[in-house]
């Protein structure tokens, strides 16, 4: 008797939760979501269908801005690169009146990372369109997104790729061989300095200062793929970003760096420290919410991404990821690497399509072990937690 009377005042207190809600939503709901935009994504269509260059880019930001002023800021990072591109961040936010958690998404640190521009672009139009993604991910964070932290980079290995490939030293150092070839991997900006040498470029995510040149005894030269430049924040890149994080104050709680992994099979879901092997302090934290994604993600094959800290393979100093979580100071940072073929043929959009699926999916997934770990948007009903 004394269960039925419980079950029956719990059935009656949710019922008037709900009834109130319905008669008296709060500001929230009346100001963000769906309520203020069409539906207008469809689940199984990308809306970029084709690799995205850093112009159209800019363009597509502007336009989202310009449709969604209410709800969507363009912002252009400075200092401009060394082709005098800008650095592009879109700022989304259901509630401008409310400070929500954010996350932050920086992709294509790397010069091959072709389909990164791609993923995070189709995830803004989905978070602003589609409202399977509306709620729960759009209306209770703000999403503070950059495409490419390397338009340059993007822009370079995108106008060489029908070229012949050549191996990197010899294409570095031979300007005859340049104009007909291009490089079997490129991980750089285009930086150059004519006065030192016929190299050029930077590996902007050696560039940061959190224990710069760490891992080596030697700096690379500037011929080598991981050249971390002539000191920390020596790119206008890494400047901008962090001038950009600096302005954001304490307002990311959670920190994607999207990357990409050339190998086959070898798919990542990482978090700091790369520089070193000593353990972060919330390293079970990152281990269990990474899991925890690799289990919601799992890869059209079957596999799981591999789920430890960086520096775990090799060790890896003056990164981004490093830089947020030593920095800056934000607790839950990951980087998360799907394949990306290096130079894709630029016409298959089925290639595109995995990888920027595979990029959605696993970063959602990412803010729902989140959400899991901190029981964010969840209530028990018997025992149960059942996330809303």
């Amino acid at each position: 008797m004394l269960l039925q009377f419980k079950v029956y005042l719990i059935s009656i207190i949710y019922f008037l939760g709900i009834l109130f809600m319905i008669l008296f939503p709060p500001r929230n709901f009346r100001q963000s979501g769906a309520k203020i935009r069409k539906i207008r994504s469809t689940p199984n269509v990308l809306k970029y269908p084709n690799y995205v260059d850093p112009k159209a880019l800019l363009s597509i930001a502007s336009q989202f801005s310009n449709d969604e002023s209410e709800v969507v800021r363009t912002v252009l990072l400075t200092p401009n690169t060394y082709e005098n591109r800008s650095i592009v961040a879109i700022e989304l936010r259901s509630d401008k009146q409310s400070k929500k958690p954010g996350v932050l998404v920086i992709g294509a640190l790397n010069g091959m990372a072709w389909g990164a521009l791609n993923a995070i672009l189709e995830l803004a139009d989905k978070l602003l369109f589609d409202a399977n993604y509306q709620t729960p991910f759009f209306n209770d964070y703000d999403w503070y997104l950059i495409p490419t932290a390397n338009p340059d980079g993007i822009q370079f290995t995108q106008d060489i790729r029908s070229r012949q490939p050549l191996e990197i030293s010899q294409w570095s150092r031979n300007l005859t061989a340049r104009s007909k070839t291009r490089p079997v991997e490129w991980h750089k900006n285009v930086d150059k300095d004519l006065e030192k040498d016929t190299c050029f470029g930077t590996n902007i995510n050696r560039n940061f200062a959190y224990h710069w040149q760490d891992d080596v005894h030697k700096k690379p030269d500037l011929c080598s793929q991981s050249y971390p430049g002539s000191r920390p924040f020596s790119t206008a890149e890494s400047q901008a970003i962090r001038t950009y994080l600096d302005g954001l104050g304490e307002s990311i709680q959670l920190a994607i760096h999207l990357h990409a992994s050339f190998v086959p099979k070898k798919e990542y879901i990482l978090y700091p420290w790369r520089y070193s092997l000593r353990q972060p302090s919330n390293y079970r934290a990152l281990q269990e919410i990474g899991e925890y994604a690799a289990r919601q993600a799992r890869l059209p094959d079957g596999r799981l991404y591999q789920v430890h800290q960086g520096s775990n393979d090799a060790r890896v100093a003056g990164t981004l990821s490093d830089y947020m979580s030593g920095v800056v100071g934000i607790d839950l940072v990951f980087i998360i690497k799907p394949y990306h073929e290096p130079f894709p043929n630029y016409t298959d959009a089925s290639l595109l399509e995995t990888y920027v699926r595979k990029s959605i999916t696993t970063i959602l997934s990412v803010v729902r072990g989140w959400r899991s770990s901190t029981k964010q948007n969840t209530l028990s009903f018997f025992g149960k937690d059942v996330e809303f």
